[in-house]
């Protein structure tokens, strides 16, 4: 059913290699996850109720004290900002981006390096104050920049071994009185990172629903303190309501805000029930699922591709069980080998793109002669192809250069 509807419009699904990223559509939802989605198309709700719900879930999938659905993580990052800049005072949401009314209106932040996504956090309006979190003074730099102005710290889960250590962060963080901003969009597996980070002390953490959680693409989830999550949902859902019927009344009526804010920063980033629901499911099943049959089954997949192509001098092909990050992630390294007729990473991959039924590889953030093969995304028969596929390209290279 799935490639038909894409023949509908002529479009050809492709074998990923890549893993859950975007730009290859994310995850392929679980059955349970996709019927979900089906069901809750049917009826109405009212959205505060559905994100009452899924914050029941988040709770008890991550530990946190609460948490909402947001529009893929980095939606979750700039509500985070907005809510460590916001708090609870609706005049600053209704400004926002424009930051020129806040106290406190700096967000220390990792300096970009190969995965830059900081744009999410100044899409908030904040000053990003950019440090890099590599060196090894890195703590003392971001020590020597909190000023009264400095409305979060920020970190981005890059692999096991962080930089600089976590906790320490937190720690420093929280003698100054400042909430701790993490991007954990792509830190499972481990599958114990969806709860070590608010154990830690993280304040907010952002996860993408639509990599290893199994969720739709477009989906996230923001987890924390109370406080701060709900400055995050007043600035992101419908805020076309009225004093004394709004649905969360009861949040003034208890004194948290003085009113309903217009609509807010994350107006634009509004997820639909749909969504909602589906990353709900994706969530319960995640914990249930067997995730070291998962990786036994990418392991497998990854020796069966070595296996097919070792033989193949034009390319080096190196088998790890861990990626670079340290994340349980089989893989295939592929570089230029040694042979008469050697063949680039660039070339194969520009190859592999040229099929019918495109073949498409990770590239190394840094060095463009490095290639990678996961396997956590193929589906039955996809192993096949692509080793036939390799072989006929670089057999076909080969008698080329020898002719």
């Amino acid at each position: 059913m799935t490639d038909d509807v894409y023949s509908r419009f002529g479009i050809q699904p492709v074998i990923n290699c890549i893993g859950y990223a975007t730009r290859v559509s994310g995850s392929c939802p679980h059955p349970d996850v996709i019927a979900a989605m089906a069901s809750a198309s049917s009826r109405y709700v009212e959205i505060d109720d559905l994100l009452t719900a899924a914050s029941h879930v988040i709770q008890e999938a991550t530990g946190a004290e609460a948490g909402i659905i947001t529009c893929g993580a980095a939606g979750g990052l700039t509500l985070a900002a907005a809510a460590c800049l916001a708090g609870s005072d609706p005049d600053i949401m209704d400004r926002l981006p424009d930051v020129s009314g806040c106290a406190r209106n700096e967000i220390i932040y990792p300096l970009p390096g190969p995965f830059d996504y900081d744009h999410a956090i100044r899409m908030s309006g904040a000053r990003t104050i950019f440090v890099d979190y590599r060196a090894p003074d890195a703590l003392a730099q971001i020590t020597s920049l909190i000023t009264p102005r400095t409305a979060a710290i920020g970190f981005v889960w890059m692999g096991v071994n962080e930089q600089p250590g976590f906790d320490d962060l937190v720690k420093l963080a929280h003698q100054h009185g400042l909430p701790v901003i993490v991007d954990a969009a792509f830190a499972m597996p481990p599958v114990t990172n969806l709860t070590s980070f608010i154990r830690r002390g993280a304040d907010l953490v952002a996860y993408s629903g639509g990599k290893h959680l199994g969720g739709p693409q477009a989906s996230g989830v923001l987890c924390g303190r109370k406080d701060l999550i709900r400055s995050a949902w007043v600035q992101m859902v419908d805020m076309d309501v009225r004093g004394g019927t709004w649905s969360l009344q009861h949040w003034v009526d208890a004194g948290w805000i003085s009113r309903a804010p217009r609509h807010g920063l994350g107006r634009s980033m509004k997820v639909s029930k749909e969504s909602m629901i589906g990353l709900m499911v994706a969530l319960q099943r995640y914990r249930e699922r067997d995730h070291a049959a998962e990786y036994s089954q990418w392991l497998h997949s990854v020796n069966e591709i070595y296996n097919g192509l070792q033989d193949l001098s034009a390319l080096r092909i190196t088998r790890l069980e861990h990626a670079a990050s340290g994340q349980p992630y089989p893989l295939l390294v592929i570089e230029p080998g040694s042979g008469p007729a050697t063949m680039t990473a660039r070339d194969l991959q520009l190859a592999l793109r040229k099929l019918p039924r495109k073949i498409l590889l990770a590239e190394d953030e840094v060095t463009p002669d490095r290639a990678y093969l996961f396997t956590q995304c193929l589906h039955d028969g996809d192993v096949d192809v692509i080793v036939q596929s390799i072989r006929q390209i670089v057999l076909a290279y080969e008698q080329g250069a020898n002719s």
